[in-house]
């Protein structure tokens, strides 16, 4: 959890800077938009290639890879001076947190005791949105104080600590081999994606990112759109239900099952979108922002639960790197299709769609986990 908290900090310090960066170094709202592209992009790409690496070295490896690539990319912030060598630094922060993040989750399915798996993996999802809490308003207020070059190296310091716990890892590989009883499975893209135990919890994921991107991308400006003045507020309320949602829904799963937690939490995301469409002011959009947390965060947490549970360890890397390639997916192909929505039909239109498309995603979901 500490790796991870270190790891995702030093991502977030540069949350706002960057793209400000950007432009100071002579891009313009394109180049940032390519920026942040290159790093979704990497990660998509190596999210096979990770997954085959978690399988056959472990989990520590590929934690301790991410961390390294991480800290290189953000060494090389510090003497950027142009966007061709920014988008050298994003590509290897993508292939960093494309390793880094599958590593995670197959890290703590192996330390957790099964029958308190998804308590584990919820609890440790929270070190990623106290990352997220913190660490933009310290960046942000770095950078007005000493500008870019410290903010920089302050980035790279955390990632560089984030590799250092990584050497510290434990991990009980003897446990792994023994769940499986000694048997093999194909590792192949195609194939680990043909198990239900996969692609039911990827598909479910690729809804929850579609929301999550519409969130990202377009909140601020529909807020303010609406005279809200300080949308912000928003993140502030969502982060801090989300970190409650995923510890306790990984812990109740434990108890009732996986399914009986995530269909309600789908569901109860369809209507925060369905009331964001409805949104006037800041006390319903503070609103929407606890039911989307409670949601987002239980869906998230206990859908991780839900594959590992079904998937043998040794193809456990391959089966969440999949996961999160879905995840990635729906965030970017996810926006760009809703901009277009908003575009022609306005903000509140494209957040209907986004409640129509989680309850269509809970019902598929709700049907093909039976069995």
């Amino acid at each position: 959890m500490l790796n991870n908290f270190l790891f995702f900090a030093s991502m977030h310090l540069l949350t706002v800077p960057l793209p400000l960066y950007v432009e100071q170094i002579g891009g313009g709202p394109s180049q940032v938009g390519l920026v942040a592209g290159t790093f979704a992009l990497a990660a998509i790409l190596a999210r096979p290639y990770v997954g085959r690496l978690v399988d056959k070295l472990g989990g520590r490896p590929s934690l301790l890879l991410g961390s390294l690539l991480f800290t290189v990319g953000a060494l090389l912030y510090i003497v950027s001076r142009s966007v061709p060598t920014l988008l050298v630094a994003r590509f290897l922060q993508g292939l960093g947190i494309s390793a880094s993040s599958t590593a995670f989750i197959a890290l703590i399915a192996a330390l957790a005791p099964p029958g308190r798996r998804g308590e584990a993996i919820g609890l440790s999802a929270a070190a990623m949105p106290v990352s997220l809490m913190m660490a933009p308003a310290i960046g942000a207020s770095l950078l007005e104080s000493q500008g870019f070059v410290p903010l920089f190296i302050l980035s790279a310091s955390v990632a560089a600590l984030s590799l250092v716990t990584a050497v510290f890892v434990f991990e009980p590989r003897s446990v792994e081999r023994n769940e499986d009883n000694g048997e093999e499975y194909e590792s192949s893209f195609f194939s680990v994606l043909r198990l239900r135990g996969v692609w039911v919890p990827s598909g479910a994921m690729g809804v929850l990112a579609v929301s999550y991107g519409s969130v990202l991308t377009f909140l601020p400006l529909s807020a303010v759109q609406q005279g809200i003045v300080n949308p912000g507020l928003f993140f502030t309320a969502y982060g801090l239900t989300l970190i409650v949602a995923q510890i306790l829904a990984g812990r109740v799963s434990d108890r009732v099952g996986r399914v009986r937690v995530i269909v309600p939490a789908m569901v109860l995301l369809a209507l925060a979108f369905l009331a964001l469409a409805l949104v006037r002011g800041l006390p319903l959009l503070l609103g929407v922002a606890v039911f989307y947390g409670l949601g987002f965060g239980s869906a998230r947490a206990v859908l991780n639960a839900w594959m590992v549970d079904r998937v043998p360890t040794s193809i456990r890397g391959m089966a969440i790197s999949i996961a999160y390639a879905s995840f990635d997916l729906g965030v970017g192909v996810g926006s760009y299709l809703l901009g277009w929505v908003a575009q022609f039909w306005g903000y509140p239109a494209m957040y209907a769609s986004v409640g129509v498309i989680c309850l269509l995603g809970v019902a598929a979901f709700a049907l093909s986990a039976r069995g």
